[in-house]
């Protein structure tokens, strides 16, 4: 299922009528590292950290409590892996995902749910800044989020450096609020994906990380569903558009 109206729908079926071909269509085909049934691993767009990545569910859902048991299982098998991909090319990264579940819920400006991988210093990530602001619980992981959050309520979702999840019910908050709490940890600007244009981040991003996933299979994935996309390829041989 995809969405006429959603800039990642647009993306993933090959359209010109989003912000990812808008500022690249002339360099690159895709920013997709990896690509299965049911997810793509892709640069986010507004770095803040080179290496920043989203996985983003190939089905149009506003959430990924929304997703099927079997799509979150699978999830869980990817997040370690881009975490293990992060960790051996940049470092220690933490996850999180604001869960909007409709348009009052606040958000980034595409409502096509996505976790943010983002490598970051494990002694300057926002964790205490976080709990101090919101009643987060701990959870073992993503797996929980079915039972841990309420049907339909919007929710944030932060991993730590060293794996401990936490979730809350929000109902809700600022536009991109974890990425302009990130920038500000790390005093960079801008924090607003949407004022990006061409950035030699992602393009190191894709060129760094390409031959981690071209190299290896993702746990729980079976040969037939693990598809390296030509971006990645490409840009491992260094040939560009």
């Amino acid at each position: 299922m995809r969405t006429d109206n959603c800039d990642f729908c647009n993306e993933f079926s090959g359209g010109m009528e989003n912000t990812f071909a808008r500022i690249y269509r002339r360099e690159l085909i895709s920013r997709s590292l990896y690509t299965s049934k049911q997810f793509v691993v892709m640069p986010s767009l507004g770095q803040i950290v080179e290496g920043y990545v989203l996985i983003v569910p190939v089905r149009h859902c506003m959430a990924i409590a929304d997703m099927s048991t079997e799509g979150v299982q699978e999830l869980g098998g990817l997040r370690d892996f881009v975490r293990d991909a992060l960790s051996q090319t940049y470092g220690p990264s933490i996850l999180f995902e604001h869960g909007i579940r409709g348009t009052e819920a606040g958000g980034c400006g595409v409502e096509h749910a996505h976790l943010h991988a983002v490598p970051f210093d494990s002694t300057t990530e926002p964790i205490e800044e976080l709990k101090a602001k919101h009643s987060f619980k701990p959870i073992s992981g993503l797996a929980q989020l079915h039972s841990e959050v309420s049907a339909n309520s919007p929710y944030l979702y932060y991993e730590q450096t060293n794996g401990q999840a936490w979730v809350c019910e929000t109902e809700r908050i600022p536009s991109q609020y974890v990425r302009k709490l990130l920038a500000q940890l790390i005093g960079t600007e801008p924090w607003d994906w949407r004022v990006a244009g061409r950035e030699q981040a992602l393009l190191n991003s894709i060129s760094r990380l390409s031959g981690f996933f071209l190299d290896n299979s993702v746990a729980g994935s079976s040969a037939s569903d693990k598809a390296v996309t030509e971006t990645a390829s490409a840009v491992a041989t260094g040939i560009f558009l």
